[in-house]
């Protein structure tokens, strides 16, 4: 009888656990789901009485520039506008800026208002310097750059074949606002496409496709664009880039070194690589994706140029000096195909008064030096960029013209050295050729410590003869001086 009556009270304790459990579980799961789940209201404020969009599909960082005429339908005056990227496109989004298409045309500020989840929406906030009027239109533009938009299909060729890929899209502008009038084109690399879509509202000619103009488009509308055509170029992504900078006030000297890794992210062979058959057809190279060399612009002073991967030095390279820029070509120990990667750096001096010039009024030196070179037709996916200021740089402020995703300050050391250089560390993802800018390193350095590394090494030379003296007269022998010895004493 006990027994059973303290199986029934477990029992009974048991399901109150459980229950507990089950509603805590349950009220955490609604909470999380509450917490991921987050709307964010955008008021009609604005009216898109037309919209231009041209995407650029002839490289592989694809282009798109946005024309938008937008106008005040509150009563009161707005100077900002909330534009929207869905998800899906927003995790190809490398670079976003916006500006205005009217007198005076001057760059607009844009920058990110919170992520949409429920609708899947990232959402830009775009600052008008003057607030627009009611029923007043404002003209402005949107450009942005992509990286992997492309996607290789079929994704294995022949080694001698032409390579096709394939973009995604909207056809309209996600756009949270009415829109009168919506016009969409691409422009393609070639004539040639495979399939596209969109129906009876498009057109095809030349190496153009046209969707609309559409009228009377509502809030956030969506319909699937996809066009499948021939490209050859190849589809090229520095997995990684680590740029060195050297200061050096002392010879007056800039030093740069790149190390790349690079991938080949176009459509892969579908059998082993065959010597033979590259040789046999060399002049249709160019209507494949193959990769067979590169070049490089290089400050029109620079001097001193190397260029070795892995396995050494690389004589297949050409070096000439221009008036506005030198010209760096290389040529890879292999062709590059598809899924293929090379890794090699290259480096040079440059004089050092073309890139850091010394202000009197504020009493510092100002380092002009671009973020990245030489991106063309690529996509970085890191870059890592490491200026080594002279031993004795103090108050260092960095300043770029956009956002890094990390900006560390370390010392660094070299021969001589005995305080240590300053070093500064920019890291950024997703880098594009919209990021080649100038960035600027201000930092203060006295005349007086041009002299610390020569009075350093004196010093460490005099230190060393001393002790060699001072050992030289010393004797390491063990037990009793031998008769000769006492004798030259």
């Amino acid at each position: 009888m006990k027994t059973s009556m303290r199986i029934n009270s477990l029992c009974a304790l048991l399901t109150i656990i459980i229950s507990c459990v089950s509603v805590a579980w349950g009220t955490g799961a609604r909470e999380t789901e509450t917490i991921s789940k987050t709307a964010i209201p955008i008021a009609p404020e604005f009216r898109n009485t037309r919209v231009i969009r041209v995407v650029d599909l002839r490289a592989n960082v694809v282009q798109e520039d946005i024309g938008i005429r937008a106008k005040n339908i509150d009563t009161t005056p707005k100077s900002e506008y909330i534009f929207t990227v869905p998800r899906q496109t927003e995790e190809h989004v490398a670079s976003i800026t916006a500006f205005l298409r009217q007198e005076p045309k001057t760059a607009l500020t844009i920058e990110q208002a919170g992520f949409d989840s429920e609708k899947e929406v990232q959402l830009y906030k775009i600052t008008f310097d003057d607030p627009v009027k009611p029923d007043a239109e404002v003209r402005f533009g949107v450009k942005i750059a992509y990286s992997h938009a492309l996607t290789p299909l079929p994704a294995k060729i022949p080694q001698v074949a032409r390579q096709f890929v394939v973009y995604k899209d909207n056809i309209y502008l996600y756009s949270p606002y009415f829109s009168d009038e919506i016009k969409t084109t691409l422009q393609l690399p070639t004539q040639v496409v495979q399939s596209y879509t969109g129906g009876d509202h498009v057109q095809h000619n030349g190496n153009k496709i046209v969707y609309g103009p559409f009228h009377s488009v509502m809030p956030e509308t969506y319909d699937r664009l996809r066009v499948h055509y021939e490209y050859t170029k190849p589809l090229l992504t520095v997995t990684e880039l680590v740029r060195d900078l050297q200061v050096s006030h002392w010879g007056g000297n800039l030093a740069v070194e790149e190390n790349y890794k690079l991938h080949h992210s176009g459509a892969e062979l579908d059998a082993q690589f065959s010597r033979a058959t590259y040789q046999l057809t060399r002049m249709v190279h160019g209507q494949t994706n193959v990769l067979k060399d590169l070049t490089f612009r290089l400050p029109a002073q620079a001097r001193d140029v190397y260029y070795r991967d892995d396995i050494g030095n690389v004589s297949t390279s050409h070096f000439r000096n221009e008036i506005e820029s030198s010209v760096l070509q290389i040529t890879p120990r292999y062709p590059l195909f598809g899924g293929w990667n090379y890794t090699w750096f290259h480096g040079y001096n440059v004089d050092l008064a073309n890139f850091d010039r010394y202000s009197q009024e504020k009493d510092e030196y100002i380092l002009n030096v671009n973020f990245v070179d030489n991106v063309y037709d690529m996509s970085i996916d890191k870059a890592v960029v490491r200026i080594v200021l002279p031993e004795g740089a103090t108050n260092v402020q960095v300043h770029t013209p956009f956002n890094v995703d990390s900006i560390e300050h370390k010392t660094y050391y070299t021969n001589f050295d005995s305080t240590g250089r300053y070093l500064v560390i920019l890291e950024k993802h997703n880098v594009v050729r919209e990021h080649e800018q100038p960035i600027q390193i201000t930092y203060q350095y006295s005349t007086v410590r041009l002299f610390q590394k020569p009075l350093v090494a004196t010093a460490a030379v005099f230190v060393l003869f001393l002790t060699s003296m001072i050992f030289s007269k010393m004797s390491f022998t063990i037990g009793p001086k031998s008769d000769a010895s006492k004798k030259l004493e």
